[in-house]
């Protein structure tokens, strides 16, 4: 791989997605390790959806300076537990430093990272060393004497990382409870792991994109347990419903006489608080659920009688919002597509559903309107993503009554990915939505490859059964008996190639990693000034759908 001297949006975000690759790889491992102050089997997965939450940000932002500050928000909205929030600090505190950077230079990433930790140190309330923070201070201040103007990315990154697995084995020394345990610090592992990633990527090692991630089906449940859609409380937002107050108490004879205990007059005194009061005891423990608006002053008021077994305070905004997702919701997006891949990647998109169906399995209408009554919206927004399936859509909106029915009338996967991709999660107003997805449609060229099911002249293309051609509209551009020629000759030859901004390839179920890597990396070098993204779509009957867009 080049040396990297300048680090810009792609490059940084490709970097971020590598540091979260080593860290789900380690991730059990980490949860293994004690943590400070008690034992805790659970900082690898704090950390994991802490930094996936960042990456679920950065989808759509190309720009280095608005990537840290999404990755860095993201992070903070998703962060758990301690070393998520450490975690999320220590993100932040880089991207103030790149507020105003569109590409920097190893001596300025150095920067942030000073910045990154300092602002993680201030977050935390009692500093204490032997972990992430010292893992994450020791990693670059004891190498940024060495880093100069002419430094390549990947010899910083592999300084900082070696200084870091220094620090991390020291940590044990500095905290007493990880040297009785045996253990190193799980904060600064897990920092570790994340820089692993970086030097991976800087190195040369491939990495994947946000949407080819996947996760197995215990991740899943951790994540959907994990994300949450903030939506319904903002900065313009006002508390109408309080917060979902609910603990466990345990009495303390340090504190009262536990048998003169009084639930009666505790009941009295906490319900002037807030309401939906309910009080349990069991023996010496009291169990409390209470709306409030003021959840620090119920806490203040309990502790006067023991301490806290267990709390869960909860933003009843949120938990309104997810009660109205599960009645009709508003707006609806029905895209139909094939391959496990794309499925999975318009689902992410923002599409509620996603209908198995496309070139050579047509929907029908039935599955059509089979898939709206499924939705509970009042509006519904069709993507075909198929020439072939838009009158299967006009018929479905002439036979649904109850619903409004807008048709998007992409004739392609590439066309409905860009123009959605454009609209996530932004809007629900369907006339707005529906304008933001044509506006993204427009602006794709769609190019194809695939194998010929039998000879075919058509123009002056001659070809034969079983080789690669490639094409644009029904426009034979190129064939031959190789996947990456014919994906090359059909690239080269893209009207105003030289003038698009954005390339993406979904490859099909039977495209070989070499082969898509070659492709990719011939592109890189051919037309570096293109941002390409590679999916694996696992489609059949499309070895790439090509997606071009000036943007």
């Amino acid at each position: 791989m080049e040396k990297i001297y300048l680090l810009d949006g792609v490059t940084f975000k490709k970097m971020l997605i590598s540091g979260y690759e080593t860290l789900e790889s380690d991730y059990k491992l980490i949860n293994d390790l004690n943590v400070f102050p008690v034992p805790d089997g659970d900082t690898g997965t704090n950390m994991k959806i802490t930094y996936y939450n960042g990456l679920l940000a950065i989808k759509d932002e190309t720009a280095l300076n608005k990537i840290a500050a999404a990755f860095a928000k993201g992070c903070l909205f998703g962060a758990r537990g301690n070393s998520g929030v450490l975690l999320s600090q220590y993100f932040k505190g880089m991207s103030n430093y790149l507020v105003d950077k569109d590409k920097i230079t190893a001596v300025e990433f150095a920067e942030a990272l000073v910045d990154g930790y300092k602002l993680a140190y201030k977050c935390a309330i009692n500093p204490v060393e032997g972990t992430i923070l010292t893992v994450a201070r020791e990693g670059i201040e004891n190498i940024k004497n060495q880093v100069n103007e002419r430094m390549d990315f990947a010899s910083l990154l592999s300084k900082t990382y070696e200084a870091m697995l220094i620090s991390l084995e020291n940590t044990p020394n500095l905290l007493a409870i990880l040297k009785e345990s045996g253990v190193v610090d799980s904060g600064g592992r897990g920092l570790l792991s994340i820089f692993a990633g970086f030097v991976n990527f800087a190195t040369g090692k491939e990495t994947k994109t946000v949407i080819e991630m996947a996760f197995n089906e215990e991740d899943h449940r951790e994540m959907d347990n994990a994300i949450v859609d903030y939506s319904a409380f903002n900065e313009n937002s006002t508390l109408d419903y309080g917060y979902c107050t609910e603990f466990l108490l345990q009495l303390l004879n340090s504190k009262i006489d536990i048998p003169s205990f009084d639930v009666n007059k505790f009941i009295k005194d906490i319900s002037l608080l807030g309401d939906s009061l309910v009080v349990t005891v069991d023996g010496t423990i009291v169990k409390v659920h209470i709306h409030t608006k003021t959840p620090s002053n119920v806490l203040t008021f309990a502790q006067q009688y023991g301490e806290f077994l267990k709390i869960k305070i909860e933003n009843m905004a949120l938990q309104h919002n997810e009660i109205l997702k599960s009645k009709k919701c508003e707006t609806a997006i029905i895209s139909i597509a094939m391959g496990e891949g794309i499925i999975r990647t318009f689902k992410e998109l923002g599409s509620t559903i996603v209908i198995n169906g496309g070139q050579t399995m047509n929907t029908s209408t039935e599955e059509i309107l089979s898939a709206i009554k499924e939705a509970n919206a009042n509006n519904v927004i069709l993507l075909p993503n198929n020439s072939n399936i838009l009158l299967a859509c006009r018929q479905a909106k002439e036979l649904c009554n109850d619903t409004n029915i807008y048709i998007a009338e992409t004739e392609t996967v590439q066309e409905g990915y860009y123009g959605l991709s454009l609209m996530m999660g932004s809007e629900t107003d369907p006339e707005v939505l529906l304008d933001g997805i044509l506006s993204g449609k427009d602006m794709v060229t769609s190019a194809f490859v695939a194998k010929a099911n039998k000879d075919y002249k058509i123009k002056d293309k001659i070809g034969h059964a079983g080789q690669y051609i490639g094409y644009i509209k029904k426009d034979i551009i190129a064939g031959s008996d190789s996947l990456v020629k014919t994906a090359m000759d059909l690239i080269d030859n893209i009207d105003e190639i030289d003038e698009k901004e954005i390339m993406f390839i979904f490859y099909g179920e039977d495209v070989n990693v070499d082969e898509i890597n070659t492709i990719k990396e011939m592109i890189e070098e051919k037309y570096p000034y293109l941002e390409i993204g590679i999916i694996e779509g696992k489609q059949p009957i499309y070895d790439l759908l090509i997606g071009v867009i000036n943007a």
